[in-house]
């Protein structure tokens, strides 16, 4: 089951990434967006099998320079290692989608292997105008566009402070 973040869930969110990531970083992101204006509680996202989390997902306010618009940027994303292969990461991948599309977002953006998340829909950004974070390398910065017919934020993305520069 996929759902919204809950409090009490923090703590299996943060074991989730930490096993997925093997390092702090990941888990300390999500644990440094929540008390930002960055944090978007409806679009933290859990994977429940009924007994424990076995994923989450984080989609996160960023903005585009020089405009100041906001974009939505997904990541972290993360599934303990026992459960990948299972269809969980794909299932909050789309779920973060459509909850970003509901949300009225035209695009979300994402720093990953292409190979993974063109499956998403995800494009590489800069033929559409959205460039990586300063010092990000171009191609694994991806956006997928949720509304064809909205305008899309153009100029280099920032994301928030929680992330490392």
């Amino acid at each position: 089951m996929i759902r919204p973040e809950r409090p009490g869930d923090e703590e299996a969110i943060h074991a989730v990434h930490l096993a997925a990531f093997g390092k702090e970083l990941e888990p300390q992101i999500v644990d440094d967006l929540r008390p930002t204006d960055a944090y978007i509680p409806a679009l933290s996202l859990v994977a429940d099998d009924g007994t424990r989390i076995v994923g989450h997902v984080l989609v996160s306010r960023g903005h585009v320079e020089p405009s100041g618009d906001t974009i939505l940027l997904l990541g972290p994303i993360g599934v303990l290692p026992e459960r990948q292969g299972e269809g969980i990461g794909r299932a909050l991948v789309e779920a973060a989608l459509a909850g970003a599309r509901e949300a009225g977002a035209s695009c979300v953006a994402l720093i990953g292997d292409p190979a993974l998340y063109e499956r998403f829909g995800f494009v590489h950004s800069e033929p559409l105008g959205i460039l990586p974070p300063s010092g990000w390398p171009s191609r694994p910065f991806q956006v997928a566009v949720l509304s064809p017919e909205a305008d899309l934020p153009q100029g280099r993305v920032v994301f928030s402070d929680a992330f490392p520069a």
